[in-house]
């Protein structure tokens, strides 16, 4: 990813912002979510680690999911979140 990232906090989350928001981490006591801005099938997930809450109240942007904990595949995640970036140009 490059140096064309904005970080925008937000009262519960923050949004990394490409020309708009491509990727929202909310903080919580016990992990982070992760809300990816990308519509329900436009994400290779073969892992299938993110929820579909594209019909679900959420505060991020984006109908894709998913908890980082302890023993989560950063290197992963990083996959997931670089096609959201590489879209929102």
């Amino acid at each position: 990813m490059g140096d064309d990232i904005e970080i925008r906090p937000r009262k519960d989350y923050l949004g990394f912002i490409r020309k708009t928001n491509f990727v929202d981490v909310q903080f919580q006591s016990r992990n982070l979510k992760i809300f990816i801005n990308l519509k329900i099938g436009e994400l290779d997930d073969p892992k299938n680690i993110c929820r579909d809450v594209s019909n679900v109240g959420h505060w991020g942007n984006g109908d894709y999911q998913l908890k980082v904990e302890e023993d989560s595949d950063l290197d992963y995640i990083m996959f997931l979140v670089k096609q959201s970036y590489s879209v929102k140009v």
